[in-house]
């Protein structure tokens, strides 16, 4: 339901914007808008991502059992071989706290615990209005995740990192473009993954790592706003 929900909300702000551009009149028109670029373009956003499903498939598995929600900061870099299409790669990381039983463990400990989460991968984005000042895009990535939960207390330090495959990276929004140079405007994510590896490090034992016996898909949606270079 929430996916679905998603979906619906990018399609619908993508048609009022690709509706808001067509009144400005023929391609090209509107008095200062950039024309449409080549080449390469880098792209910053942020915003707030909630996690969803399940880290692994055991009871208690749940990602908001563990993660709460994170700040997230992406660098995007590629380029565009025609206007419509950009090509590049992508690299995320997360920074949040802990949520549900990882969090009730903190707080009987006084510890102080951490979540951070990075992606890597390549991406796809079809930008559908290059030559207009309001560009909406829709975009498809796929690549690797790694979530790591930190606890520090006493003096001492644990850690626990789960890795695996990102196999959908679904993004979209709208570039307003200010100049040549610059674009600003809001951005949608919806990733899914599973974990299949575990690293776990504790002080006075041998570290521990392996396969998850029991995987799970966990997604995160995410929206906030997008900065890009050369639009």
């Amino acid at each position: 339901m929430k996916t679905s929900l998603f979906f619906l909300f990018v399609a619908t702000g993508l048609g009022v914007a690709i509706r808001a551009s067509a009144q400005e009149g023929p391609t090209g028109a509107a008095a200062g808008t950039p024309k449409a670029r080549v080449g390469f373009q880098m792209a910053l956003r942020t915003g707030y991502s909630v996690p969803m499903g399940h880290a692994t498939g055991a009871a208690g598995g749940e990602m908001s059992n563990a993660y709460s929600g994170q700040v997230p900061i992406f660098v995007e870099i590629g380029g565009k071989p025609i206007p419509n299409l950009f090509i590049g790669g992508y690299l995320g990381l997360g920074f949040g706290g802990a949520a549900g039983g990882f969090d009730t463990f903190c707080s009987t400990f006084n510890a102080t615990c951490v979540a951070v989460d990075a992606r890597f991968g390549a991406e796809i984005q079809y930008h559908m209005l290059p030559d207009q000042m309001a560009n909406p895009w829709i975009g498809y990535g796929i690549g690797f995740e790694s979530a790591g939960l930190g606890i520090s207390v006493n003096g001492h330090s644990y850690n626990s990192t789960q890795t695996g495959f990102e196999f959908a990276h679904f993004m979209g929004g709208v570039d307003f473009r200010l100049s040549r140079a610059f674009g600003l405007g809001p951005f949608f994510g919806l990733s899914f993954g599973q974990y299949s590896r575990y690293h776990i490090e504790f002080p006075g034992l041998d570290t521990q790592e392996g396969d998850i016996a029991q995987t799970g898909t966990h997604e995160w949606l995410s929206v906030g706003v997008r900065g890009v270079f050369f639009p």
